[in-house]
């Protein structure tokens, strides 16, 4: 019988696949959309999709979901980009190796769906429903040392776990909402800047520098850190349900 080490154990559990905010996440992320879809932009998703809300709020999983797919294993680095530490701006031939990061996916699935002879538009609006979620998540604009916080252990409940899965899963749940009470998230929330994904990708680079390594590696997820994390979760969702309604009506709007 074959002896695994615990390190080693651990370390094929924090290189598993990360799902950006998780199910919760990004089904929240696809509802609060929905609701300020324009008309044109809501007919071309029902076109494409079949159906409304559902198919649409669904279509925000299925790239996790296809994961164990190897027909779409070229689909797996374009839900990150890694980046240097002291990068303040993203650089495409520095951080986006063959083209092949979340940055680039948005914009070329999202030119798919522009355009009027592009074949296969259902997989790039599924692609681009997750992946404004994606890099609305602060550790898929990560650093590039420890893989986007999947090699930087900390403990939380009691348990260790990546930083990265903290991220993803945990720190969603906390907001103590299903998916389709998310519009109680935009409540008295202003509207936001639309920007570009580089612009995106920078500002979850920058959040991941200044405020999520504030938990030392293997130490215990504190209260305060909590409160902190609490905030810019609730943000990054937001952020993302509302840009991700903006730039699909943008598509739309150009046809």
């Amino acid at each position: 019988m074959i002896k695994i080490s615990l390190t080693f154990f651990l370390t094929l559990v924090t290189l598993a696949p990360a799902h950006g905010f998780g199910d919760l996440g990004h089904k929240m992320v696809a509802a609060i959309a929905w609701q300020r879809l324009t008309p044109s932009a809501k007919q071309n998703v029902q076109r494409i999709l079949g159906a409304g809300k559902k198919s649409f709020v669904n279509a925000s999983v299925w790239a996790d979901h296809i994961k164990g797919n190897r027909h779409f294993n070229y689909l797996k680095p374009m839900h990150y980009v890694n980046m240097p530490k002291d990068a303040r701006l993203y650089e495409r031939r520095r951080d986006c190796r063959k083209d092949q990061c979340v940055v680039q996916a948005i914009e070329t699935f999202s030119q798919r769906l522009a355009s009027r002879q592009a074949q296969n538009k259902k997989l790039a609006l599924r692609m681009v429903i997750h992946l404004l979620a994606d890099i609305h998540q602060p550790l898929h604009a990560g650093l590039r040392a420890d893989r986007g916080g999947n090699l930087y252990q900390v403990r939380y409940q009691g348990k260790p776990l990546s930083l990265h899965k903290l991220w993803d899963h945990h720190l969603v749940k906390r907001l103590n909402l299903d998916w389709r009470e998310s519009h109680r998230l935009m409540r008295h929330t202003p509207k936001f800047e639309l920007a570009t994904p580089a612009v995106w990708a920078q500002e979850s680079h920058q959040i991941t520098v200044h405020s999520v390594y504030r938990v030392k590696e293997n130490g215990v997820v504190s209260g305060e850190y909590l409160s902190l994390a609490d905030e810019i979760v609730r943000r990054r969702i937001q952020q993302g349900g509302w840009r991700l309604a903006m730039w699909l009506n943008k598509i739309w709007s150009l046809q």
